[in-house]
């Protein structure tokens, strides 16, 4: 089989870090750039970036994803989230590059009963979730034939999330508050590449009917207060940090930017499309955890 050479903007988050680990064999040659090597707000590093690295396939895992702080710096997040991968799937298209663009659960209101399947019309709570639509907008005008792909509670072993949230705060807490009220699919970092990868595979083979937008989601669906006790329990069983947790209303948690109860998005598409599948929870979450605690320090 001819090697798959992608170039990955971004090395530091949970999904970059899980596609360095899962593109380790022949077939995959992965390249990846932060912020130094491939800045979103810079055209000249971007395409300096894409012609260095000869890719058949780049994969946008760079984003500016600090929620509450976009509410107040609403420019940056427009500048990383919408005008970056503009700019970047313009040169794709420019190129003849493949664009696997990423985003989130977060163009949602979260006012649906139900899962939101990628037909359904976005409604953004925030600035962040106002800069990322727009970010999949740009993109369907600049390269028709690329793939945003949504993920939703991205959780793993690798860089931070909540499960390394959740156990850093249970070293010096006895009891969390944790948001009863929001409902989403906890989905696998490494799963996530895994699709990733598969998508790449299938675009640069000829999948011309493979374009637009495409949800990556595990079918597991659970309230953020079930997914904190799972994963204090989870943690004291492996020797580290547990805490007490205590619900608490999204409304009194009362955070800057407003999150989407209904985070839940419908995978059945990848998964019929792909055949996509994804890992147990309770195995992911094994792994998660057993990652987190051997980073040390616990």
């Amino acid at each position: 089989m001819t090697p798959l050479r992608i170039a990955c903007i971004g090395k530091h988050g949970q999904t970059a870090q899980a596609l360095h680990a899962a593109a380790g064999y022949a077939s995959i040659e992965l390249r990846q750039a932060g912020r130094d090597g491939a800045d979103l707000t810079d055209p000249e590093a971007l395409e300096a970036f894409l012609l260095q690295s000869k890719p058949h396939v780049i994969i946008n895992a760079g984003s500016y994803n600090f929620l509450d702080r976009a509410e107040t710096d609403e420019a940056t997040a427009f500048a990383v989230n919408a005008e970056g991968p503009r700019t970047l799937a313009r040169l794709c298209r420019r190129h003849g590059v493949e664009l696997i663009h990423m985003s989130t659960d977060c163009v949602f209101d979260g006012a649906k009963p139900s899962p939101y399947t990628e037909e359904d019309d976005p409604g953004p709570l925030s600035a962040y979730g106002r800069s990322k639509r727009a970010g999949e907008i740009a993109v369907a005008q600049e390269h028709p034939e690329a793939i945003t792909t949504r993920v939703c509670w991205v959780f793993s072993e690798f860089a931070d999330s909540f499960i390394s949230k959740a156990i850093g705060w249970a070293r010096t807490q006895a009891s969390l508050r944790i948001v009863s009220d929001q409902i989403g699919t906890p989905t696998y970092a490494p799963d996530i590449a895994l699709a990733l990868l598969r998508i790449a595979r299938v675009k640069v083979d000829g999948a011309h009917d493979l374009h637009g937008l495409l949800h990556l989601a595990s079918p597991e669906v659970m309230t953020r207060l079930d997914m904190a006790r799972a994963i204090m329990a989870e943690s004291r069983r492996q020797g580290g940090p547990f805490a007490e947790i205590e619900p608490v209303t999204t409304a009194a948690f009362n955070a800057p930017a407003r999150r989407p109860l209904n985070a839940r998005l419908s995978g059945a598409r990848a998964s019929e499309r792909l055949g996509i599948t994804w890992t147990p929870w309770q195995t992911a979450l094994e792994r998660s955890v057993a990652g987190v605690l051997a980073r040390g320090g616990w």
